[in-house]
């Protein structure tokens, strides 16, 4: 990241080592489906007919919904398909350990706490790779894991500052800080629908009617705006005194061009 001539930073932010609960949430799923799958394993194994490719099927599958659910529950909830993209790759090493390496199912036990515990720390990794930064012309949000993204936002183009914080962000103190634009980037839509439909059978005919309506509604992803920061409240306050102070730049601009204009019209006038 390069600064502008005269730019200087006056804030540097991380997101709160909380803010990517959605992923932590996961990685604590992988290790108490990792504690609990020996348990699994027995009673499936306990209630199944002594069938040598039942007992490696069945219980591989089992194990693979339940590493499935709840990623794919965040994914859906989040708008993010990482979590879902992880677990399918783990549910493809376990199956590939188990089918052709001939690893014991129920070691699969080991497998998933590993997963969670590598989980952890790449989730701090992706935490550490976010930088925001507040200077004295502009906002500016980094991000650098696998790809790099950056936004730079400038003090004129903001309409509007708002602070989301969920559950978890209200009782530790962090929230998001989202620099709305005059272009509507950092917005998203909610649509909410309702159908009813109706069928003649002996017209071989079909009737239904919809309605729908849809809010604009603040949404960023994480290098879109100050994702997680701690006291949100005071981040925005920062941000809306240099913007104040910004306001007056243009002012001062015309004013010295004018300045400028009149003193070269003096010369002129003296020669």
């Amino acid at each position: 990241m390069r600064l502008l001539e005269g730019e200087q930073i006056l804030m540097e932010l991380r997101p709160h080592p909380l803010a990517f609960m959605r992923y932590i949430s996961i990685c604590i799923y992988y290790l108490a489906v990792g504690a609990s799958f020996r348990y699994i394993y027995m009673t499936i194994m306990s209630l199944m007919p002594p069938y040598q490719a039942l007992s490696t099927y069945i219980p591989l599958v089992a194990w693979s919904v339940l590493v499935l659910v709840a990623p794919l529950l965040v994914g859906l909830l989040h708008v993010t398909f990482w979590p879902l993209l992880a677990s399918s790759l783990l549910c493809a090493t376990g199956a590939l350990l188990v089918l052709v390496a001939h690893f014991p199912v129920d070691r699969l036990t080991y497998l998933t706490i590993l997963a969670g515990l590598l989980g952890f720390v790449i989730v701090e990794l992706y935490r550490r790779g976010h930088r925001y930064y507040i200077t004295n012309q502009r906002l500016i949000a980094t991000r650098s894991f696998l790809f790099r993204d950056e936004r730079f936002v400038d003090y004129e183009d903001i309409t509007d500052l708002v602070i989301h914080q969920g559950l978890i962000g209200r009782i530790f103190g962090f929230g998001d800080v989202i620099p709305i634009t005059s272009s509507g980037l950092a917005t998203g839509t909610d649509v909410s629908m309702a159908v009813a439909g109706g069928q003649v059978r002996r017209l071989g005919l079909g009737v239904a009617v919809g309605g729908g309506r849809m809010v604009r509604v603040p949404r960023m992803r994480t290098f879109m705006g100050f994702f997680g920061v701690s006291d949100p409240d005071a981040v925005r306050d920062r941000i809306e005194a240099v913007k104040a102070s910004w306001r007056e730049v243009p002012y001062l601009k015309r004013i010295a061009r004018a300045t400028e204009e009149l003193l070269r019209h003096e010369l002129k006038e003296d020669r």
